[in-house]
């Protein structure tokens, strides 16, 4: 059920790559530095000074070691911050990060950037590269950090995507208060009311947590993306059965719990229709016995045993069917004066009978 988009970020840095590509060039910095030298006339001093800028940027730009290379162009632009070679400089080390990138040299790209956004702080292209050597670096600290920054600046639309992406970070790191922050963000998107996934995400996070009132807002929240949903995915629409199982059993649970009998079997029944299980039919009975309605009760309690005792019954159905079946003997010998004579009939009537008869009065 993850869907953050992974090519999301992947375009924005291929974008920023292009535009370090599409630099200055050396040839084109040489040009300019004749054009300077033809243009007006120079004293021998001025010229003397220039000819030092061009050889020190040259030199900058001509180093082999890619780190020393940044080192030496973010030098010669905080000494020479009005030099008309300034701008290529500023080419020469874009281009650096652009191979970097390129040849997948992640920790020179990182260290590159952040000298970078040290020396000039508020460039979207490099922080866009932090954050794509921090990606592949797995330091995780500063990719939040330079997603975080991209999304200040990003549309509405990228901005979901930017969400897709902390979700995926703090669930991760186990960060809660982050991962349902975040989701509740892409939640309160335009499309949000529908996200069965992330409704249901949320109602396994707090279900697991034991947050009583949360997990019954997103089981309540998620049924109705279901609703709004007429055309889920169908690896997703597979699944609708056993989470809305597990939804209305949840729901029905918390009723019960709170002595609202009426609420939790209709929750309860509701569960069964996606899916039969024994302690659907056992609480049910135990809500009915708590009703007055013994005869009700009886029958439901047999059918919880009888489906525990059935090929198809699940480990959890086996192990509650003595239980259905000592509850049931006990409710029919207080109506019966001590004795299970006749109870095989009740078992035969629970089996034929339909779920919804159960909480029908019989008494």
């Amino acid at each position: 059920m993850n869907r953050y988009n992974k090519m999301f970020l992947s375009l924005l840095l291929a974008s920023a790559t292009i535009l370090f590509i599409c630099g200055i060039t050396t040839g084109m910095a040489f040009a300019a530095f004749q054009d300077d030298a033809d243009g007006p006339e120079m004293t021998d001093e001025e010229y003397e000074a220039y000819e030092a800028e061009y050889a020190a940027w040259e030199a900058a730009d001509k180093e082999a070691d890619i780190l020393k290379s940044g080192a030496m162009l973010i030098e010669f632009m905080q000494k020479n911050p009005q030099s008309t070679l300034t701008p290529y400089a500023d080419g020469s080390f874009k281009r650096l990060l652009a191979k970097c990138y390129e040849e997948k040299k992640y920790q020179e790209l990182e260290t590159l950037a952040e000298q970078w956004n040290t020396f000039k702080p508020g460039d979207e292209n490099i922080v866009q590269m932090i954050a794509a050597s921090a990606r592949e670096l797995k330091h995780t600290e500063k990719y939040l950090w330079a997603l975080e920054e991209m999304y200040k600046t990003a549309s509405e639309k990228d901005k979901m995507n930017f969400a897709e992406e902390f979700v995926r970070l703090y669930k991760d790191m186990k960060n809660d208060e982050k991962y349902v922050e975040w989701t509740e963000t892409i939640l309160k998107g335009s499309e949000g009311a529908s996200d069965i996934v992330r409704h249901y995400e949320l109602f396994q996070h707090f279900s697991a947590k034991n947050d009583a009132a949360k997990t019954l807002e997103y089981a309540q929240s998620t049924l109705k993306a279901i609703e709004q949903q007429k055309n889920p995915p169908a690896d997703l629409a597979k699944l609708l059965p056993e989470i809305r199982y597990s939804l209305n059993h949840s729901i029905g649970v918390t009723h019960y719990t709170n002595k609202r009998y009426d609420d939790a079997m209709t929750y309860f029944l509701r569960a069964l229709r996606d899916k039969k299980y024994s302690n659907g039919y056992f609480l049910i009975a135990n809500c009915l016995r708590q009703k007055g309605m013994a005869t009700n009760a009886i029958l439901a309690y047999a059918k919880a045993q009888l489906l525990g005792e059935s090929a198809q019954a699940s480990a959890d159905d086996k192990s509650l069917a003595p239980k259905a079946k000592a509850e049931m003997e006990t409710i029919y010998k207080i109506l019966q004066n001590n004795t299970t004579v006749g109870i095989e009939r009740r078992y035969k009537t629970a089996q034929d009978m339909a779920d919804e008869d159960l909480i029908k009065p019989r008494d």
